[in-house]
């Protein structure tokens, strides 16, 4: 059991270690084709350029509009009544 802990743990490190080298190697590749203008980008950056346009990266703007509201009044007729206790516990009521 701990053998495939082990295993796993080692996949995880090699899996990030390489998502890091090939993050750096990516930036790299593409500051190379900087000068040489749109036509000239290989397929690798044309995707690249595709997928980073899908991810809007302008803040959103929300219109808000201020709420309004109408003050109502009335009065309510007083109504006396007594409090009346049916049941003093919490078990549901004795069956008759």
């Amino acid at each position: 059991m701990s053998s495939r802990i082990k295993i796993r743990q080692t996949i995880a490190i090699w899996l990030s270690a390489i998502l890091i080298v090939l993050s750096i190697a990516a930036s790299a590749h593409s500051v190379r084709h900087l000068d040489d203008g749109v036509q000239n980008h290989c397929t690798l950056c044309f995707h690249q350029h595709q997928l980073n346009k899908t991810l809007h990266s302008s803040g959103l703007v929300f219109a808000v509009t201020k709420q309004t509201f109408e003050r109502q009044q009335y009065t309510l007729p007083f109504l006396f009544s007594v409090f009346q206790a049916y049941y003093h516990s919490r078990a549901p009521p004795a069956s008759r």
